[in-house]
C-alpha cells in the first residue's frame, strides 16, 4: 500500500484562475457529460471586497479523493473503492445501485446522481466516461504507460490546476500553501490551496474550507 505521500492530490491557484470554465469544459467533453451544467468539475465565482471595489473570485473545485473517503465508507456494496496505490477513488457502477448514500455522505456534492439512476464523479482522468478506471489496474497512475494527465488541468488556460502525487505537488507549491496543507486547514488536507493575494478572511474561508461548498444538491434529493 503506497504512503499517503505517494497519492494523488489535486492543486489550486486562485490567483492565476481567470474563472474561463475550461477546466470544467474540458471534463465533461473528455468524458461524456451534459452540456447543462457542470457537475464532475465546477467553477463558482465569489466576491471580494465591498462596492465599490469588488472583484470575482473564482474557485475550481472536484472531487477532492479524500484520504478518509466518507463516499467509500457509506457505500452498501463496496461499489466505491480508494485505490491504495494512488488514493484516485473511483465507483464501480456494475456494484452501484443508485442508493445515493455516497452523496450525502461527501462534504463536497463530488458524486454525482444521473438520470441512469447510478453515481459518478471525477475519476482524475483514470478512465474514460462515468464509471471510468473503477477496471483500471492498481498500478500508481504516474506508472501506467498510457497515463493521461487530467484534463482540466492539460487545459487550464492560467495553470492554475495541477495534479499528481502529493509529494510532488507539494514541492511546486508555494510555502504558505504547503505549511496550510500539512496544518489541515485547507479542506481537512485534500487539496492544496495557494493563499489569495492580498485576500481577506471571508474569501479565504470560502476556499479553504468546507462550510460554502457543502452542495449535497447532486445526491438527487
Amino acid at each position: 500500500m503506497a504512503v499517503e505521500s505517494e497519492h494523488w492530490v489535486f492543486y489550486f491557484d486562485p490567483n492565476r484562475c481567470i474563472g474561463c470554465h475550461a477546466c470544467s469544459v474540458s471534463c465533461k467533453q473528455f468524458h461524456g457529460r451534459g452540456s447543462d451544467t457542470d457537475d464532475w468539475r465546477t467553477v463558482t465565482h465569489h466576491q471580494k471586497g465591498t462596492y465599490p471595489d469588488v472583484e470575482d473570485v473564482p474557485l475550481s473545485m472536484s472531487c477532492m479523493h479524500c484520504h478518509d473517503a466518507p463516499c467509500e465508507k457509506v457505500c452498501p456494496t463496496n461499489a466505491i473503492e480508494k485505490r491504495e496505490s494512488d488514493g484516485i477513488v473511483t465507483i464501480n457502477r456494475d456494484d452501484c445501485i443508485g442508493c445515493k448514500y455516497c452523496g450525502w455522505a461527501c462534504p463536497f456534492g463530488a458524486p454525482v446522481y444521473g438520470d441512469d439512476g447510478l453515481m459518478s464523479k471525477c475519476n482524475m482522468c483514470l478512465g474514460r466516461g462515468p464509471g471510468g478506471g473503477a477496471d483500471v489496474e492498481d498500478t500508481p497512475k504516474h506508472e501506467l504507460e498510457d497515463q493521461v494527465e487530467p484534463n482540466c488541468v492539460s487545459d487550464c488556460v492560467g495553470e492554475a490546476i495541477k495534479a499528481g502525487p502529493q509529494k510532488e505537488i507539494i514541492e511546486e507549491a508555494s510555502q504558505a500553501a504547503a505549511e496550510r496543507f500539512r496544518s489541515g486547514a485547507v479542506a481537512n488536507g485534500r487539496v492544496i490551496v495557494e493563499p489569495l493575494q492580498d485576500s481577506t478572511s471571508a474569501v479565504d474561508g470560502s476556499v479553504g474550507g468546507t462550510k460554502e461548498v457543502t452542495t449535497p444538491y447532486n445526491a438527487g434529493d
